[in-house]
């Protein structure tokens, strides 16, 4: 198992937030089956709130990004 610090977890998580945020609003805005488009958006929002999440746990934990 990897020992991993606070700030490299919360480091890690954010990058990884950030591509599928930027994923899914690319993926939104290319979609033409509006159920598909919705998909996409529903998920995008879901990934910006995790953003902000680990954004307040990097500030609890005085982690710079």
């Amino acid at each position: 198992m990897a020992n991993w610090s606070m700030e490299d977890a919360l480091r890690m998580a954010l990058l990884l937030e950030a591509e599928n945020f930027a994923e899914y609003e690319k993926s939104a805005a290319e979609a033409t089956n509006p159920a598909v488009k919705s998909m996409f958006r529903f998920l995008a929002d879901e990934e910006r709130n995790h953003l902000q999440l680990i954004r307040e746990k990097m500030e609890q934990y005085n982690v710079t990004p």
